[in-house]
């Protein structure tokens, strides 16, 4: 039965995701309980969760969350196909580069578009990687990239990070048989409350480096400018864009539009080492509060093959289309830097080696 609150049909959510990513860990039960709680409807929604590996956790989440879930790889491509005909919403958080997978997704959506005349949500997980420069901390931007008008998103080459499957997405909403959204979070910081991972990616992989190195680094003279977004605040945004959706006459743009931004705080590279350097140390982790520039020969072992695209670039962006629809998080300004002690903490839980080093990823993007 469908949810009575809503002109469009809601029986069956699917979402695609690793079950071990910090965005990932949220959503699924905690979007079912939210959608429950508000609109008390009559009936249920089936909640299909795809995840990769574990089966000791697939069955976890089948147990504590009452959802039902298909462990594949996103290379199997029918049985990502199959999942996604059946799906009146899919939110996709598994990658954001894999072209393969995202195609197989669209097919299976257009499949049952053909079959039943009915259009899909389907939301997708990309990043402002698509905005980045190659300052490599040398000089901090003064472009911003807006989402009123996508027009300099659109410009950005199909060759680039997360610009293939981004556009996939774009056409397949323009050519009409899904209501397609792309949302690019840049670096998103704070505690996940799910079942697996609660930890986010940049911070904690500076905060291992600095307790490898003794102290707090940047790449280059850390001049670049980035933006961030808490997590809680980001799984709003989705809910939000989710719930417009299936209103039956959406507010949120889609097709050529179909990209949002969600920054809340800006920052130099420089000035998130500063603030860590100064927490670890009044922790005693570190002898000394200031930061120092992370020595070239360093930065593969420290940071992972893409330090300088994960911790030297500039990726600037405006949440203009999130505010105007009502988006209102709760983190803002600062809450980049009140976050680290939490971060630390959970670092020190984990273990300096207890995290996958970041960004080693296929190298299939034309920098």
């Amino acid at each position: 039965m469908s949810l009575s609150k809503y002109p469009v049909n809601l029986e069956r959510i699917t979402f695609a995701h690793p079950s071990t990513h910090l965005v990932d860990s949220d959503p699924a039960p905690h979007w079912r309980n939210r959608l429950r709680r508000r609109y008390r409807p009559a009936g249920d929604i089936a909640i299909t969760c795809l995840i990769r590996g574990a089966t000791c956790r697939a069955a976890q989440i089948q147990r504590e969350f009452g959802v039902k879930v298909v462990v594949a790889d996103l290379a199997e491509e029918n049985m990502v196909r199959r999942a996604a005909e059946g799906a009146d919403v899919l939110i996709n958080t598994a990658h954001a580069d894999f072209p393969t997978a995202a195609r197989a997704i669209l097919d299976g959506l257009k499949t049952r578009y053909e079959r039943t005349g009915r259009k899909s949500v389907f939301i997708h997980t990309s990043g402002t990687g698509a905005l980045t420069d190659d300052a490599s901390g040398q000089f901090a931007s003064d472009k911003i990239y807006q989402d009123i008008d996508c027009a300099d998103i659109g410009a950005i080459p199909t060759n680039y990070v997360h610009r293939e499957t981004d556009t996939m997405i774009s056409e397949a909403s323009v050519e009409g048989y899904i209501q397609g959204y792309v949302i690019m979070p840049p670096l998103i910081y704070g505690r996940g409350t799910g079942p697996f991972s609660r930890t986010s990616v940049q911070i904690p992989a500076l905060i291992r480096a600095a307790l490898k190195l003794g102290q707090s680094i940047h790449v280059g003279p850390g001049l670049s400018l980035w933006n961030g977004v808490h997590v809680q605040d980001l799984v709003d945004l989705y809910m939000m864009l989710l719930e417009d959706a299936l209103t039956g006459h959406p507010k949120a743009p889609t097709g050529l539009e179909c990209f949002y931004f969600c920054a809340t705080d800006t920052y130099s590279w420089r000035q998130l080492a500063g603030e860590l350097g100064r927490c670890l140390h009044a922790r005693g982790a570190l002898k000394m509060p200031h930061p120092r520039a992370l020595l070239p020969e360093q930065e593969l072992e420290v940071l992972g093959t893409w330090s300088r695209f994960a911790y030297g670039s500039n990726s600037r962006s405006k949440a203009g289309k999130a505010f105007t629809l009502g988006w209102s998080p709760k983190h803002h300004t600062t809450g980049i830097f009140e976050t680290i002690d939490a971060e630390y903490n959970a670092v020190v839980q984990e273990g300096l080696n207890g995290h996958p080093k970041v960004h080693e990823i296929n190298d299939t993007f034309n920098k």
